[in-house]
């Protein structure tokens, strides 16, 4: 009597090719659970982008929900360069480089899923993008002033003159406020 093994079709190929894989991966667990890391924490050493961190973070001890973690913390002046990302709360005024035609930004208020911002320059070409965006300037013997207002959801970035400007998270006290320049 003469056996004949079946030849594999291409689906079970692909299943055995899977399987394989799976099984590769799984050996290759070092048994830890990925972390991912996103924003650096005063005492933290520097990792190179993409790495882990060598000293484990501590856990919250406080029984308060966690507030936001921003890479610039708290420091304002960070965004002098229009380059930080930073927790605000409302009445909140970043000061912003005269060279970016925005002289302050100011958190006017915050909500749930949005936060609303005013803007004051001095250039007489203040311009913006985002939800709800309203810009009016005036000029006098040479003299102009800027102001204007936008909000902003965590979806939906916004940009004032050249610089982008995004909410990463917010809620009813606080929020982090992405700024780059472009």
């Amino acid at each position: 009597m003469r056996t004949r093994l079946a030849t594999p079709t291409r689906f079970g190929r692909l299943r055995f090719a899977a399987i394989a894989a799976v099984a590769l991966l799984a050996g290759c667990s070092s048994g830890e659970t990925p972390t991912q890391r996103t924003a650096a924490t005063p005492g933290d050493s520097a990792a190179a982008p993409g790495t882990a961190s060598a000293t484990p973070a501590s856990p919250q001890t406080s029984t308060s929900p966690a507030s936001p973690k921003a890479a610039d913390g708290t420091d304002l002046a960070a965004c002098k360069d229009a380059d930080c990302e930073v927790e605000v709360r409302s009445g909140d005024r970043l000061k912003i480089d005269d060279k970016f035609g925005v002289d302050v930004i100011t958190v006017k208020s915050l909500r749930r899923k949005e936060i609303w911002l005013g803007l004051e320059g001095s250039t007489g070409g203040l311009s913006a993008e985002g939800r709800d965006v309203s810009v009016h300037g005036t000029c006098i013997n040479g003299r102009c002033h800027d102001e204007g207002e936008l909000s902003l959801t965590p979806g939906r970035p916004g940009r004032v003159n050249t610089i982008q400007v995004r909410l990463a998270e917010v809620n009813s006290s606080s929020a982090i406020l992405v700024l780059i320049p472009k």
